[in-house]
């Protein structure tokens, strides 16, 4: 899929054969969105789109809508991407003769009453869920329904973007929240429920990962070994491969830095490091810290000065790339 940039950088001409595929033609529409370039991201770029749609002429509002298939048209008749989207059985089998016959009536019904063709983003439901749907619309406004029509063909283009360009890099601090959760499990710091707690949380603070989706749903999969979930998670966020030794100095060089940064007690990073890498060094400095009561307060210099060697300069922390 083309990217925000490489739109921004094409000819018009160009721009609207990439675009196309996201709103099944509309040549009119397309040229305008083009003309209204550059875009910023994905977000501003559809945004742009909708306001667009809602503001040309009712002629193209109009060729818009129409460009798209009918629901539960011939799938011979539609895109591939419209065929995956209305949720088309698999060859062999039959659906209900009924559901077709309704959504057709139901849709010559629509557009005899409007004018234009029933448009709603589908997200691959069955095609008797659209039935009540298509109902409804029936009787609203007919410019509310265009309205809500064309808000609906932009939905569908975004949802066909990110189909088609797979899902965004993640940015550095959110792979680096990913791998440290997994790190955690993997030294033993939390447990497998604690993990996929952990992936809810993740997800709920907006990152977009298959791989993350689905290892927060082992448990309820009844997926017995987790193994293969994080290794595909850590390879799909560029750290495949990564094993316990790995995790255990992630999680020290976070240690580390919580004692450089006086975020931690220096006594309490200490243990952490010295639990989760083996570290002699921090080993032996809280093994002295526990038996010398009257010369913590020298060894504590002892381990902040060892965390910041531990830590290093800034261009160090390659731990996740």
């Amino acid at each position: 899929m083309t990217t925000i940039d490489e739109l921004n950088a094409l000819e018009t001409d160009a721009v609207v054969a990439a675009l196309s595929p996201l709103f099944e033609g509309a040549p009119r529409f397309l040229r305008r969105l083009a003309d209204a370039r550059p875009f910023e991201n994905e977000d501003e770029l559809f945004g742009v789109a909708r306001a667009i749609a809602r503001d040309m002429p009712e002629e193209e509002q109009i060729e818009l809508l129409d460009a798209h298939p009918r629901i539960g048209a011939d799938p011979a008749t539609a895109s591939d991407l419209s065929r995956r989207e209305q949720g088309h059985d698999p060859p062999g089998h039959h659906e209900q003769a009924w559901i077709g016959e309704e959504l057709t009536a139901l849709n010559e019904a629509y557009e005899g009453r409007f004018g234009f063709r029933f448009a709603v983003f589908v997200a691959g439901r069955p095609r008797a869920d659209i039935i009540p749907i298509l109902e409804r619309a029936l009787r609203a406004d007919r410019d509310e329904e265009l309205r809500r029509g064309l808000d609906e063909v932009v939905y569908i283009a975004a949802d066909r973007m990110e189909s088609l360009r797979g899902p965004l890099p993640l940015r550095e601090e959110l792979r680096e929240a990913i791998a440290l959760e997994v790190s955690r499990s993997m030294v033993g710091e939390i447990d497998r429920d604690g993990l996929v707690r952990a992936t809810h949380r993740l997800i709920e603070e907006g990152v977009q990962s298959p791989a993350l989706l689905a290892l927060s749903l082992a448990n309820q999969d009844d997926e017995n070994d987790l193994g293969t979930l994080i290794e595909r998670l850590m390879s799909e966020i560029g750290l495949g491969g990564w094993d316990a030794t790995r995790a255990g100095q992630l999680l020290a060089l976070h240690a580390a830095a919580s004692i450089v940064g006086d975020v931690s007690q220096p006594i309490d990073g200490a243990r952490r490091i010295a639990a989760v890498s083996g570290n002699a060094q921090f080993r032996d400095l809280v093994s002295r810290w526990e038996a010398d009561a009257d010369g913590r307060a020298a060894l504590d210099g002892e381990i902040r000065r060892a965390a910041a060697e531990l830590f290093g300069p800034p261009d160090d922390h390659g731990a996740t790339t």
